[in-house]
C-alpha cells in the first residue's frame, strides 16, 4: 500500500512538472520577437578576401542574424565595396564606417543598459 501511494505521489510530480515545463514554454516570446532583438556586430579591416562568402555564410539558412551590422575600420583594401554591393542585395546587412560605428555602439550599449 505504501509503495502504490509513493509512486502516485511520484506521478503527481512528474505531471505537476510537465504542466509547468509547458507553461514556460508557452511564456516564451516567439522566435521571431527574439530574433529582431539579437544582433551580430562584425569589425572588419582589409578582408576584402574571404568577407563576401562569410557574410553569405551568415545570412543561409533560417536567415537568424536578419540585424547583422558590419564596421568598418578603415579598411585599405575593396572590403567596403563588397560590403556595399552585398547590402545592396539586400543580404540584411547594415554597413557603418569606424565613426558610424562607434555612435552605434555607444546607442547600443545605452539601450541595453535601460
Amino acid at each position: 500500500m505504501l509503495e502504490m501511494l509513493i509512486y502516485a505521489l511520484l506521478w503527481c510530480f512528474a505531471i505537476y512538472g510537465m504542466l509547468v515545463m509547458i507553461q514556460e514554454i508557452l511564456k516564451v516570446t516567439s522566435y521571431d520577437e527574439i530574433k529582431e532583438n539579437v544582433k551580430l556586430i562584425m569589425l572588419v579591416k582589409n578582408a576584402e578576401d574571404g568577407i563576401e562568402n562569410y557574410i553569405r555564410e551568415i545570412s543561409l539558412g533560417k536567415n537568424f542574424y536578419n540585424n547583422l551590422v558590419v564596421i568598418d575600420l578603415e579598411s585599405e583594401d575593396d572590403t567596403v565595396k563588397i560590403l556595399e554591393e552585398l547590402e545592396n542585395e539586400n543580404m540584411n546587412i547594415k554597413v557603418l564606417n569606424k565613426k558610424e560605428g562607434e555612435e552605434y555602439l555607444l546607442e547600443q550599449t545605452k539601450k541595453a543598459s535601460i
